[in-house]
């Protein structure tokens, strides 16, 4: 990959960060009006999953920074997996916004309010529904250049933002035409457990991360048939890879003739770090040398574990 190219993957997240910043902005504002004027609790589930998005946004934009720093004495590694606890603290964020939004529904099935200024809130919703969608391209655009955690979680609760506001206008719309208040609390409900349901993803994929689960099964064949490709690798074992931030990272054992010089080996190593940086140019791979057919008295081999 070109300098330049690195230059723009590691731009791009942030860009999308402060986009998201902006647009949620403009969209809380909207959405509060149109709370006001109206009502809604429908309208108020989606004005609090927005005042969610915002804190999410800026923890995520944090996140993005702090995880671009460079390796220091104290974390050899870098700081990638600042990522993954950033995007689990959004999963909690989320699940307590849903978990308020259940006792505000409850409330109001007992208490009923009165929507009113129907027509305010449709426009909003078509407004957020439209900048949404514009947010949601552009982090998708970016994704496709990055492998951000922190982006990737925001992106998937902004795409579930599209489906509440227009939920959120079907109510509107519906009651607008004399549909039973009990729609409106009922609905913002639902929103709720869709909200839970998001929580569980984004903090499934965090743990993921921070507890070094191997990359999926695709990547991993891709990376054998890269080692297999090989005709100086006589055989290979204990392949270990996992994502640590927008990186990833693996280590696996390759061994060639016995009788190989260490220059040789090492050509052979060098050769296939470059074919694997090829196709995941934002990779840290790490190979050890074997002789051919002496691995099993290295005590390498002897560790606890799963070694294929």
């Amino acid at each position: 990959m070109e300098k330049e190219d690195v230059k723009k993957t590691k731009i791009q997240p942030v860009i999308a960060g402060y986009a998201a910043i902006v647009i949620v902005s403009i969209l809380i504002i909207t959405k509060g009006f149109a709370y006001y004027q109206s009502g809604s609790i429908s309208v108020m589930s989606s004005l609090i999953d927005s005042v969610l998005d915002s804190c999410v946004s800026i923890m995520a934009l944090a996140s993005i920074y702090y995880a671009r720093r460079p390796a220091d004495e104290d974390h050899r590694w870098g700081h990638g997996k600042m990522e993954a606890v950033s995007a689990l603290f959004q999963s909690a964020i989320i699940a307590g916004g849903g978990a308020f939004l259940v006792f505000e529904s409850i409330n109001r099935l007992y208490e009923p309010v009165v929507v009113t200024h129907h027509m305010i809130g449709i426009y909003v919703m078509l407004v957020s529904i439209v900048l949404s969608i514009l947010l949601v391209v552009i982090q998708r655009y970016v994704l496709r250049h990055s492998n951000s955690l922190a982006i990737e979680a925001d992106s998937a609760h902004y795409g579930s933002d599209i489906l509440i506001n227009a939920g959120v206008l079907a109510v509107l719309a519906l009651g607008l035409y004399g549909a039973p208040t009990w729609i409106d609390p009922i609905f913002a409900v639902l929103v709720a457990g869709f909200m839970a349901y998001l929580a569980s993803g984004i903090a499934r994929k965090s743990m993921d991360m921070l507890l070094d689960r191997e990359l999926p099964d695709e990547d991993r064949a891709s990376i054998i048939g890269i080692i297999e490709a090989n005709n100086s690798i006589l055989g290979w074992h204990d392949l270990r890879t996992r994502r640590n931030g927008e990186n990833y990272e693996m280590s696996f054992d390759i061994e060639v003739k016995h009788d190989a010089s260490l220059l040789e080996a090492h050509k052979i190593s060098e050769e296939v770090e470059h074919a694997i940086l090829g196709v995941y140019p934002n990779s840290e791979v790490l190979i050890h040398i074997d002789p051919y057919g002496h691995m099993e008295n290295s005590s390498r081999h002897r560790i606890k574990g799963i070694h294929i």
